[in-house]
This record gives C-alpha cells, sequence and structure tokens, in this order.
C-alpha cells in the first residue's frame, strides 16, 4: 500500500489538488485513508517549561504540530513527487562556410544621426563650460535634492536645518573642485597655511555650513521606498538622480551611428554591499556600470550600475527567460532605451556577445558586431587558438552560416581576437600600425584589418 507523509493540511491540499492520480486499472474501487497523527512526545510530561510568561502571544497556529498519513491501495510504492525541469534551450541549427557572406541587414540611419548631430552642435556651441553642465544637472533636479535634503533633516528632529539650492550649488561646485584637487584630509580645504591656502573654498561656505549640509544630505525620500518586481529597489537612495541624469543624456537624442555597450567602473573603496572587485581592471576596486556611448567621441546615452543580478528583460525581448545570461539581458535592455535601433550599428566585447543574441538582433533588423569566445560561436568550424599561433601575425579565418545569416571570423593579433557579426563580413582589408613587443613601439605593420574595425 502506498503512503505519503505531510506535516500540514495545506500541503495535503496542495497534494490533493495537483498530483493525487485517483485512477487505477488494478484497483478501480480501492479507497484512499488519510490518518491524523499526533505530535512527537505528546505524552511526554515534565514539571520543567522552557517558556518565559513575560512572553505573551496572540497568533495561534493554523496546523497542531502533528503529521498527517495518506494510504491508498493501488500499488505498493512509495509515492513521489518529481521536480519539474526547465526545458532545456533548442541550439540553432547552423551551416557554416568558408564563403563571402551575403547580408539582407542594411542600416539607413548615417543620414539622421549626422543631422541630430548637427542639431547638437548648433545648441551647445555659443554655451559656457557651466552652462553645458547645468543642461544636465537642471534646475529641476537641484531643487528635488534640496527638498529632500531638507525633509530628512526634519524626520530626524534637525527642524533648524534650511537649504537653497544656491547654497547647494556652492556645496556642489566644492564637490566638483575636491575631484581634481585632492588634500590629504577634508578639514585642509579650509586652512590658511600658505601651502595649502585655497581662499575661494573659505569664501565660498564654512566648514561648518559643509558639514551640516553633508550630514542632511539626501536623494530620495526613505519613507516611500519603490519595489521592483515585488523587490526592494537596492539603489533607491539615488535612483532619483540615475533617472534623471539618464534622461539628460538623451535630451539630443542618439546623434551617433556607431554606438558602444560596456562596462565601466566607479572607483570607490569604502564599504557597500555592491561594490565590485574585478582582476586585472585599471579600476579593480568600485561600482560597475553598464553604459551605452558613442562610439566615437564617448558621450553617454544611458548608464545603471549593477546590483549583482541580470537586469530585466522585457517579455518582447525575452528569450526563454534568463536562458542567455547577464550580457544578453543588458544589451536588450540598452537597446530598448534608443527609439529606432535599427538606425545604429552596435558594438561590444565578449563579456555580452554570443550566438543567439547577434541572431535575436538580425530578426529584428539590427545590426551588431562583437568580440566572442569561443563556446559562444555554435560550433563555428574555424582555425583553433593552436592553429593560429603558428600563423603569421595578421593571418584571419573565417566562416559564413548560410542559415542563420552571422559571420565569424578568428584574427591573430597580440592575441587571437575571435569576433562575430550579423553585418559585416571579412572584406575589405586594410593596413594598420601596431605595437611590436621587439622594437617597444609603434610600427607600420603589414598587419591585414577589416577596414571597419580599425
Amino acid at each position: 500500500m502506498s503512503r505519503r507523509k505531510f506535516s500540514t493540511l495545506r500541503e495535503l491540499e496542495e497534494y490533493w489538488d495537483n498530483d493525487l492520480d485517483l485512477t487505477d486499472d488494478d484497483d478501480p474501487e480501492g479507497t484512499i485513508d488519510i490518518v491524523e497523527l499526533p505530535p512527537d512526545r505528546a505524552d511526554d510530561v515534565s514539571d520543567l517549561e522552557d517558556i518565559d510568561d513575560n512572553i505573551l502571544e496572540d497568533t495561534i497556529p493554523n496546523d497542531v504540530p502533528g503529521s498527517l498519513e495518506i494510504h491508498g491501495g493501488r500499488c505498493n510504492e512509495e509515492v513521489t513527487v518529481q521536480r519539474k525541469k526547465k526545458p532545456k534551450k533548442e541550439k540553432p541549427i547552423s551551416r557554416w562556410k568558408r564563403e563571402r557572406a551575403s547580408f539582407n541587414i542594411s542600416s539607413q540611419g548615417e543620414e539622421e544621426c549626422e543631422q541630430r548631430r548637427m542639431t547638437m552642435i548648433e545648441r551647445v556651441k555659443d554655451k559656457r563650460p557651466v552652462e553645458i553642465f547645468e543642461m544636465f544637472f537642471t534646475d529641476d533636479l537641484v531643487n528635488h535634492i534640496v527638498q529632500q535634503s531638507v525633509s530628512y533633516a526634519t524626520q530626524n528632529n534637525r527642524h533648524q536645518f534650511t537649504l537653497s539650492s544656491d547654497c547647494f550649488k556652492k556645496f556642489w561646485g566644492f564637490l566638483l573642485l575636491t575631484g581634481f584637487y585632492s588634500l590629504p584630509q577634508e578639514q585642509m580645504y579650509w586652512s590658511e597655511e600658505e601651502d595649502i591656502d585655497i581662499g575661494i573654498v573659505r569664501k565660498c561656505m564654512s566648514k561648518n555650513r559643509y558639514i551640516e549640509i553633508k550630514r542632511n544630505l539626501h536623494f530620495s525620500d526613505n519613507t516611500n521606498i519603490p519595489l521592483i518586481n515585488g523587490n526592494k529597489d537596492r539603489l533607491f537612495k539615488i535612483r532619483p538622480i540615475l533617472d534623471e541624469l539618464n534622461k539628460a543624456f538623451m535630451q539630443f537624442g542618439v546623434f551617433s551611428y556607431n554606438i558602444c555597450i560596456d562596462e565601466k567602473m566607479v572607483r570607490y573603496y569604502g564599504h557597500h554591499f555592491l561594490k565590485q572587485f574585478i582582476r586585472g581592471k585599471p579600476i579593480r576596486f568600485g561600482f560597475k556600470q553598464w553604459a551605452m556611448c558613442c562610439g566615437v567621441t564617448g558621450y553617454c546615452y544611458n548608464a545603471d550600475i549593477y546590483e549583482g543580478k541580470p537586469s530585466k528583460i522585457s517579455e518582447e525581448d525575452n528569450l526563454e527567460g534568463d536562458t542567455y545570461g547577464l550580457g544578453v539581458s543588458v544589451i536588450l535592455n540598452k537597446i530598448a532605451t534608443i527609439d529606432k535601433p535599427e538606425e545604429h550599428c552596435f558594438y561590444f566585447d565578449n563579456f555580452f556577445t554570443s550566438f543567439d543574441l547577434l541572431k535575436n538582433l538580425k530578426e529584428r533588423n539590427i545590426p551588431a558586431t562583437g568580440t566572442v569566445r569561443c563556446n559562444r560561436m555554435n560550433k563555428c568550424p574555424i582555425k583553433t587558438d593552436k592553429e593560429m599561433k603558428k600563423e603569421f601575425r595578421g593571418a584571419f579565418d573565417y566562416r559564413y552560416d548560410e542559415i542563420n545569416g552571422i559571420f565569424g571570423l578568428v584574427w591573430k593579433d597580440n592575441s587571437i581576437v575571435k569576433m562575430l557579426s550579423n553585418h559585416l563580413e571579412v572584406l575589405p582589408l586594410g593596413r594598420v600600425p601596431r605595437w611590436s613587443r621587439a622594437e617597444k613601439k609603434n610600427i607600420n605593420s603589414t598587419t591585414q584589418c577589416h577596414y571597419k574595425l580599425q
């Protein structure tokens, strides 16, 4: 006789509604018995109590801490519940051949991007640097910070604290000054010593006033913490600043044809649960950001701080959930912030690039190219690293997937570089100056390189 033990009535109800199968060809009239068992050691008697009489609880448990057993006469095997496994992702079928690519994807947005760039130049060409800065750090943002700072001081019973927009701008200007004129200690900026005297700081704001503003500086309302997907926003304290800055970054529109999506680090050595460590980077400690920037000037269009979990993917961009990992979700979220992404060409490194990502973008007529890791090329039969190391510098090998329209390339430079593209092929070729380790200088090498990727 089969048997299944439950701890609560709720578990029994869930099993009865979902997993219990009453059909049985061998014993159609079989009965099912449900037995309620008392709690373990319920009859033990003791004069000792572990309960503190000073602790009074009004809550009553929903279920008696005993157990339930269900018995059926259909079979002699134990009833087992199997967890549902996620369906495996079907890998796309490819037919790689060593031939020239014939892409049916094309971007016609270069002229529109140039028009937006010229419009942006007309708007800022006669402005002073401080006026351009105020186009991003707007008065609305300043007023929001002032309001939240005063509110935070009031919540902490510091009712005498006041702050105006002009005073806050002086405070913010001092922070910008400390960014490029660094002293060992903060109070030294108010020192009158000849070797470190900065008169403009003392004239602008007293040290006590600076400390008071710094103590009450706040960007969001602690009493109204927003939720994202039912979870607390980890960056809610600075979320208004990030949203306003990203909005300001896009005020000119996306005026560049070539767009790069990559990670960058904001230096930070303090203690914070979002602080990252990346070995081998110029800035090893700090906050990691996902940034979408102009591929020529470096102008930032959108930036987000990495919160330790994959970014949310919209339903139309969802590739069977998070099956393809963090890199894909970052790319799709950044591209979603652009009105017409098909008018631009996107580039990223091997942290983000995969065959599935480029296939997805190609289906949406979005051109993209990126370096890639060998295990993300959908078994592209190009030469291996061992074979390429025997070749001369500048040698390359390529394959084209006729089914999905993806071009794969391996190229020997200082190291072996692999690339995937859904709109570029191996031609045309050009010559570029490269760094010679033997001569320790740049030389006019005969290295061959894809002309558009120089």
